[in-house]
């Protein structure tokens, strides 16, 4: 059901929020937001976002906006369109009276209808009590990824000698007595049952009144349609605004260059404008020139260039056929690595690489080269979402959760704009580094955790110190960004090119970009201060700022902090970042491996610039 008059911003729904994921809207509302089936396009094809490589990775036929409200006279065909959304959770409780009561999915908010006073009025009568009831804090969720009610009723009846009868039982809600915790709410039946919460967030405690999860999906319209396949022990209770209800699993493409960088601007206007229809309309495999040079008699430009612009585009899109959903994602990156590595143009992807020698002489042994990305441009989809612990799915199971058939081919997606800053690490230097006695002990501690953790669980190989050292190497430098160039670090992101395990591809590199899609998208600071005379003292100061914490001597000596202990020397007050930064969630660092320890100083990558 679609309710109007809750705004959303568009790229909120491809996190924090999307399908299956529980929103609150002012006046104490809850909806989720409803699977793809329900999603309404008049006409999709102004919401449709071109990137060929992204669609081919995700395995479907479209990537589209989610859709906007237009008016009339803006956009007749495509005006009043709205987020569909379902009502959950469904049992709600007067904040005054107590009542509960319980709805549908499809159902408004309701109100209290509880009799209060002896003039026979309603507890939602009164002008100084709120008009509409509240929905219920606590929710059950399950790791396969269904949520359903807190079983209210079973659990204030259980081992109470009354029966549940839903048509004379009314439940009240209460909460009293000097402690805070779930001791403090009570539910209560006119049977005379009564329980409070105490217990319930406890292993086994719903399994032993009988509950068991229904695979319930609201999102979907589904409950008891299928069989739960997780443990009744791992079903939990939660609050219903619990950061691990839900967690976003989206993948993200940097647009590259499917053109020859001569080409001028007005023939990419042109092709990009019209390749899709001359392509679908091939004659045994060929362009149709006749086409073609209508377009280019129309536009005033060679039909010659203008048909090798189309060639040279076709031809770049079937390197492409090989990308496939059950290609590994660094896999996927490599193309996007080779690019970056080197000088490109288009109209949306823009580098341009500087040999190291160009540089400051400081850093040279450290990097081969650094490219600068005055324009490119970020698709990010929303392929599907986990409960109660962010696990790795493949694609095509994830997608599976977001509709209830095959009918709808298409994923939710945004594109933004930026810029960037990209780092190729000198690969020899770093090889040689990583072989160290001392560097591959050092990481040993930090790979144990790996291997323990669900964040690692399906991966082979131990950790890669080349990893650790870039991805760490990233927080800083962004850090000193943020400093240097103006910029917000929530709006600067990383997007590593190494391998955590293997060295199967040969890269060693990050892009330091913004891309955020508001005012803060690209303002060109990022690109000057990767210039020469600049990007040094950046580098420099990054390190310098590294060696100390304010936690030290404490965080430089740790032996495992953050998440399930996947950092070493990390913390807050020196290499982690906000959550819109990092692609790891803040794991997987370690101060150590940059700038070296109190024991042993030699052991860092950049000990050299420690002394400069």
């Amino acid at each position: 059901m679609a309710y109007a008059k809750r705004p959303i911003r568009r790229s909120a729904l491809i996190g924090p929020w999307g399908v299956g994921a529980i929103v609150p809207f002012p006046n104490d509302e809850s909806l989720m937001i409803a699977g793809l089936d329900a999603w309404r396009y008049n006409n999709p094809k102004p919401f449709v976002i071109k990137d060929d490589r992204l669609t081919k990775r995700l395995g479907v036929s479209e990537l589209r906006w989610p859709p906007d409200y237009r008016e009339n006279n803006a956009d007749p065909v495509n005006s009043n369109l709205k987020i569909p959304t379902v009502r959950f959770p469904t049992w709600y409780y007067c904040p005054f009276c107590g009542q509960m009561k319980q709805t549908t999915y499809y159902e408004t908010q309701p109100r209290c209808d509880a009799i209060q006073w002896k003039e026979g009025r309603k507890c939602s009568d009164k002008v100084r009590y709120r008009k509409t009831m509240i929905p219920e804090r606590f929710i059950v969720v399950c790791p396969e990824g269904h949520i359903d009610d807190f079983p209210v009723a079973e659990w204030v009846h259980y081992n109470s000698g009354h029966t549940y009868n839903p048509s004379t039982c009314k439940i009240r809600r209460s909460t009293g007595g000097a402690s805070a915790n779930l001791t403090g709410v009570f539910y209560q039946c006119t049977c005379g049952a009564k329980r409070s919460m105490a217990g319930a967030t406890k292993k086994g405690a719903l399994e032993k009144i009988g509950y068991h999860c229904n695979s319930s999906k609201p999102w979907l319209g589904i409950k008891g349609e299928e069989i739960c396949t997780a443990q009744p022990d791992d079903v939990k209770v939660l609050l219903r605004g619990a950061t691990n209800v839900w967690f976003a699993d989206t993948r993200s493409s940097i647009s590259i260059p499917v053109d020859d960088d001569k080409t001028s601007r007005i023939i990419l206007g042109i092709v990009n404008d019209n390749f899709e229809s001359i392509n679908s309309m091939r004659t045994n495999g060929e362009l149709d020139r006749t086409i073609i040079n209508f377009l280019a008699s129309k536009n005033g430009v060679d039909a010659e260039e203008l048909f090798q612009a189309f060639v040279n585009r076709a031809n770049n899109i079937l390197e492409n056929n090989d990308i496939n959903e059950n290609m590994s994602e660094d896999e996927y990156r490599l193309q996007e690595y080779q690019v970056l590595s080197r000088s490109r143009s288009s109209l949306d992807f823009q580098s341009i690489n500087h040999a190291i020698n160009e540089y400051d002489p400081l850093i040279h042994t450290f990097f081969e080269s650094i490219s600068l990305v005055p324009k490119l441009r970020e698709t990010r989809a929303f392929v599907g979402f986990s409960r109660l612990e962010a696990d790795q799915k493949p694609i095509s199971e994830r997608k599976k959760e977001l509709r209830l058939g095959d009918k709808e081919d298409w994923l939710p997606a945004i594109e933004v704009f930026g810029e960037g800053i990209f780092f190729k690490f000198n690969s020899q230097k770093l090889q040689e580094w990583a072989k160290s006695p001392e560097v591959k002990n050092r990481v040993d501690a930090l790979n144990a955790a790996f291997h323990r953790a669900k964040f690692g669980a399906n991966t082979t190989g131990d950790l890669r110190p080349e990893y650790v050292l870039i991805h760490t190497f990233s927080h800083l430098i962004i850090n000193q960004l943020s400093y240097d160039c103006g910029y917000g670090s929530s709006s600067i992101r990383e997007r590593i090119y190494c391998e955590k395990t293997d060295d199967k591809l040969g890269m060693c590199g990050v892009l330091i970009y913004t891309a955020s899609g508001d005012s803060e998208g690209s303002m060109g600071g990022l690109v000057r201060q990767g210039e020469h005379g600049r990007i040094e003292d950046t580098i420099i100061g990054a390190i310098k700022n590294a060696q100390w914490c304010t936690s030290d001597p404490i965080c430089i000596q740790s032996t495992g902090q953050g998440p399930e202990s996947l950092n070493l020397a990390a913390c807050h007050n020196c290499a982690l970042l906000p959550e819109t930064c990092c692609e790891n969630g803040n794991c997987l660092l370690d101060r150590g491996v940059v700038v070296g320890t109190i024991d042993n100083p030699e052991l860092g990558f950049f000990k050299n610039l420690c002394d400069v």
